[in-house]
């Protein structure tokens, strides 16, 4: 009986050890993000928040959150010819890395929002897809982002 119970101990060791390890790489990896265009620019995103409470709907987000890391798209701007948008925003980053990019049907990355801030950010959407994403590395904070476009623009939610 004893060896029976050294085996399920084992077991169950490496099993957590296995688990950490894992969860622990896929945390590595999010964080890597903020730092890295290449991981920004990626169809996919990647993302953990301890919480997140708020709205994202049509042309106007307000969320807090908190222990939020990766990437997270929040809407897709289609444009049917050159048009400008602007961006009003206000931010607090009360902990980590946090901004707000968009990111052009040629993977041209814009910062809309770096951090704490308030403001207004007028940039020339392209014709084509492009995207909005929120950037955190371990962050606490909150943002309020509200987009005004032109009628040749539609502005998509992304569940």
């Amino acid at each position: 009986m004893k060896s029976y119970n050294k085996l399920v101990l084992g077991i169950l060791v490496m099993l957590a050890i296995m688990i950490n390890a894992g969860c622990s790489s896929v945390v590595s990896h999010q964080d890597s993000i903020f730092d890295n265009d290449s991981k920004i620019i990626a169809q996919g995103d990647s993302h953990t928040y301890k919480s997140r409470l708020g709205n994202i709907a049509d042309k106007e987000t307000e969320i807090k959150f908190n222990s939020f890391s990766g990437s997270d798209t929040i809407y897709r701007i289609i444009s049917d010819g050159e048009s400008d948008a602007i961006f009003n925003f206000s931010s607090i980053s009360d902990k980590g890395d946090f901004k707000v990019v968009l990111i052009t049907a040629d993977d041209e990355i814009i910062n809309i929002v770096n951090g704490t801030g308030e403001g207004s950010e007028s940039i020339s959407i392209e014709d084509g897809t492009s995207r909005v994403k929120l950037i955190g590395k371990k962050a606490k904070g909150e943002i309020k982002l509200k987009i005004e476009s032109g009628e040749n623009v539609d502005i998509k939610v992304v569940d």
